[in-house]
């Protein structure tokens, strides 16, 4: 104890001192080292997440992996909304995480859940650009995209499926579907059973993607044709039931004529094809009297303007264009001196007729060509009624029209005919002509610009109707009170006449043209149908031999057509088809017939030869001289070989001679 009285208090040592300072500097230091250390961690994560792939999970669902380094996706930030397709809608997601490969690497697997299945096999991935998803630390995904495969579940849809007639024996087929395909089946039954695949197709893309082939059913018969399955380029296939039919029916009508086979001229006579049958019915019967006249129905009254051998031919056809054909010769004998006519022709411009009347129209025409020929057309045929037993002189001229019908009518004058009877009235006139296309271009004229004028106190229009077309020339009818003088006038379009037309200066053909031009466009649309091309393969044959001719139409109008197109050997029809041509547009159509057993001559189509029909005499064909044309060999001058080779000597002789001539001149002698 002190002094003092209280207790001396003992100083620690040093080493007790010592040993508290560091544990208390740990206790100090700990929370800056927890700091320090935490915003060091913070600081390094500044990578922003990235996309990994992309994969199909099932018909509806897209399966996406999103990766982050050095954290964690933050899973709150990812909505349906975020991500855009190519091909469909997001309606939900989900999320999951998966195992990362990777050092401080985590992943989320993104589960798309698509509105519906897609009909597309690759779609893209990517954020719409409203769209923010991050890592926990705050970092973008940036707005990339990913593609997955494999994704089309949708079968192809059925749109069409058709099956046309080409012919008697084949169908055009076509099978419309909404997407590309890879295969297809067709079950085809009938009299012969078989199945049809992609393979015989041909693809043809729009609106809709159809396949079309042509297919020839190998017997005659009724076919169905069952449209069973399609497969699309990704597998998925679709089943149908769609059916069509097909009839093959290769038969042509059996045609019965009745009429008789001797007539005298003048006398109306009928026949009828009424009796004519076929399985699949009549459509249409056709009938052709001489070379030119033409008329339709069961039955026909006509009566024959000259004596001599006639052909009657009809043709009937079923509704799948089958055609056959008979053809009757009328014998035809004059009725003492009424209905004889004689045509004289001493050149192509003038005819001189005698008529023996019948007091019946009578045709007036030479046994072959025109009656009489002008510079822009012909008279092809006159038809008229003269007094029975009376005789009649005609006198028949084609002229130059005179200005002065120009001036009185308002129409350019192409052709005039001029017809002297004398005394003997006629009544009941027609004239068949035709103007050539060339004079109608020299006005600028369509076809159906055409009228036939009469003189009788004055030129009277006629009615005046086209009759036929050719590439050359349009064929016109036009019915007649009387005969007398008469102009083929075209309606002018433009101050001129084809004479004066030569002589038109450049500016005012200018001029004229944009009248031409309104003149057109006000006339109602008319068809122009011409044969273009025919052509007959093989082009020489035998009898009973088989051709296909295949014939390229023309329609150069302003309005869609009909034509009749025959097939003839000689004068008698084989077949008939009539097509459809719109404006200026071109159709082909094909024929494969076989001539007749008996029959030899020129393979026509509407009047243009396309073959030769001859007989086998063991050695080469040789066709009929006169149907061909050659000269006979034993006449003497001028066509024949004697005359030809007579006329070669001749030549060389004369030549001979000049030669020794002019020699002699220059010799002086």
């Amino acid at each position: 104890m002190s002094t003092t009285g209280h207790p001396r208090e003992t100083p620690p040592s040093p080493g007790r001192r010592r040993r508290w300072l560091p544990l208390l500097a740990v206790l100090l230091l700990l929370p800056l080292l927890i700091a320090v250390a935490s915003g060091t961690v913070a600081a390094e994560d500044t990578e922003s997440p990235e996309w990994g792939n992309a994969t199909r999970g099932n018909a509806t669902t897209i399966e996406v992996s999103l990766y982050d380094d050095g954290g964690s996706v933050d899973t709150s930030t990812i909505q349906a909304a975020d991500f855009d397709l190519t091909a469909g809608r997001v309606e939900n997601v989900s999320v999951a995480s998966i195992n990362a490969s990777g050092e401080n690497r985590t992943g989320v697997r993104v589960s798309l859940l698509l509105e519906r299945k897609v009909d597309t096999d690759n779609v893209t991935v990517s954020l719409r650009d409203t769209a923010s998803i991050t890592d926990e630390a705050g970092n973008e995904l940036p707005h990339e995209s990913v593609t997955v495969t494999g994704m089309d579940a949708v079968v192809p849809k059925y749109q069409s499926f058709e099956v046309r007639r080409v012919n008697s024996s084949t169908a055009r087929i076509s099978v419309g579907i909404h997407e590309p395909i890879q295969q297809l089946r067709i079950s085809v039954g009938g009299p012969s059973i078989d199945t049809l695949n992609i393979s015989g197709f041909t693809e043809r893309t729009g609106n809709t993607i159809t396949y079309t082939r042509k297919y020839t059913f190998p017997e005659e018969g009724e076919y169905s044709l069952l449209l069973m399955s399609v497969t699309d380029e990704n597998g998925n296939e679709n089943s149908f039931g769609r059916q069509q039919t097909f009839l093959y029916d290769d038969s042509a009508p059996n045609v019965t004529v009745t009429g008789p086979e001797n007539a005298t001229v003048g006398e109306s006579v009928t026949f009828s094809a009424a009796g004519t049958t076929d399985d699949q019915g009549v459509e249409s019967v056709r009938w052709q009297v001489g070379s030119e006249t033409i008329l339709t129905g069961e039955n026909i009254t006509v009566a024959f303007a000259s004596p001599g051998s006639h052909e009657v031919t009809v043709t009937a056809a079923d509704p799948l264009g089958n055609t056959e054909t008979v053809t009757r010769v009328v014998s035809v004998t004059g009725n003492g001196t009424a209905g004889n006519v004689t045509v004289r022709q001493p050149n192509a411009t003038v005819a001189n007729v005698s008529v023996n009347g019948s007091g019946q129209t009578q045709q007036i025409r030479p046994p072959e060509g025109p009656l009489v020929t002008g510079q822009n057309g012909t008279l092809e045929r006159l038809a008229a009624s003269f007094p029975r037993n009376e005789s009649a002189t005609l006198t028949v001229r084609s002229r130059q029209p005179t200005p002065a019908f120009a001036t009185a009518t308002g129409h350019t004058g192409v052709s005039r005919f001029d017809i002297d009877h004398g005394s003997v009235p006629a009544e009941d006139a027609t004239f068949t002509f035709t103007v050539d296309r060339d004079a109608l271009g020299a006005v600028g004229a369509e076809p159906d610009a055409v009228t036939l004028f009469r003189k009788d106190d004055g030129w009277t229009p006629l009615a005046t109707d086209i009759a036929g077309r050719s590439e050359s020339h349009i064929v016109y009818r036009a019915d007649s009170p009387g005969l007398s003088t008469f102009v083929v006038g075209v309606e002018q379009t433009a101050a001129t006449d084809l004479d004066a037309e030569a002589a038109t200066t450049d500016s005012e053909t200018s001029t004229a043209e944009p009248e031409t031009t309104e003149t057109q466009t006000e006339e109602p649309g008319q068809p122009d149908i011409v044969v273009t091309n025919a052509t007959a393969v093989p082009s020489e044959l035998g009898p009973g031999e088989r051709t296909v001719i295949t014939v390229e139409l023309e329609n150069r109008g302003t309005a869609s057509g009909d034509h009749n197109v025959i097939v003839a050997l000689n004068t008698s029809i084989l077949t008939t088809r009539t097509v459809t041509v719109p404006a200026g547009e071109t159709r082909t159509t094909e024929f494969a017939r076989s001539v007749p057993e008996n029959r030899t001559g020129e393979l026509t189509v509407d009047g243009q030869r396309v073959g030769n029909v001859t007989g086998d005499s063991g050695g080469l064909p040789i066709p009929a001289l006169p149907s061909i044309g050659i000269p006979n060999p034993l006449s003497l001058w001028p066509d024949g070989i004697v005359g030809t080779v007579l006329s070669g000597l001749l030549g060389v002789a004369v030549g001979l001679y000049g030669v020794l001539k002019a020699l002699a001149i220059y010799l002086g002698y």
